[in-house]
């Protein structure tokens, strides 16, 4: 943990400064006001999705980026999947495929894996 190096003074009620003498009193021997009240402070920072820098911002700017990928890569398979179904005029194949990769998605995810290793070793 970083040194502490800023202080700030802060006003409260008397019921919040019992409630928080209560919620001292259940934590361990180690557990001042004053660490609980930066632990607050760093869970509230942490809310905040307005911060650019915040965590929580990270998280959700992420996840977005991942939910648009996704749907673009559901619609390239499915513009790909279209494409098979036209060259191939067996729908058949396509089930067939299908079920394969289901079965044994897992395995061919290994092998994938594998031969991305080999080729980065042979760079």
């Amino acid at each position: 943990m970083s040194a502490k190096t800023v202080k700030r003074s802060i006003s409260m009620t008397p019921e919040m400064r019992d409630l928080l003498a209560q919620i001292v009193a259940k934590r361990d021997r180690d557990t001042t006001e004053a660490s609980l009240i930066r632990e607050a402070i760093r869970l509230f920072l942490d809310e905040q999705t307005d911060m650019v820098g915040s965590r929580r911002h990270f998280q959700k700017s992420l996840q977005l980026r991942i939910d648009r990928l996704e749907r673009s890569l559901l619609f390239q398979m499915n513009i790909v999947i279209y494409l098979l179904t036209a060259i191939l005029a067996d729908d058949s194949a396509i089930d067939d495929a299908i079920i394969a990769t289901k079965k044994d998605g897992a395995a061919l995810m290994q092998r994938i894996e594998a031969v991305r290793d080999l080729k980065d070793d042979h760079e």
